[in-house]
């Protein structure tokens, strides 16, 4: 089991942000909370399904607690979110952004 920082393409929600400075903040929120990045994963540029890191989870890396930028990051389409729900049902989100974090269906 690990914890997994991820980063997305620069357009997340309202906000416009380089992959570089998802880093800073997620870095920096993992920071204040205690909690230890193990693995850095990439999602393909435009890609809004969290698909990297799901087929992380199933075939390799376990993850107990993800990171994210901002809620904006997760899919948009219901059917991408139920996948996502399926596939790591049982892993933490954190948002650094907002400064939240839950597992679950009724978190997300």
């Amino acid at each position: 089991m690990s914890t997994a920082t991820i980063t997305t393409d620069i357009n997340i929600g309202p906000f416009k942000i380089p992959s570089n400075g998802q880093n800073m903040i997620m870095n920096n929120y993992a920071q204040r909370n205690n909690l230890v990045v193990e693995i850095v994963i990439p999602e393909p540029f435009q890609s809004n399904a969290l698909a990297t890191v799901q087929w992380l989870h199933h075939n390799d890396k376990k993850f107990n607690k993800v990171i994210l930028c901002s809620i904006h990051q997760l899919p948009i389409k219901q059917d991408r979110i139920d996948e996502l729900l399926n596939n790591m049902e049982d892993v933490e989100f954190h948002f650094a952004l907002e400064g939240i974090y839950g597992k679950g269906r009724k978190f997300l």
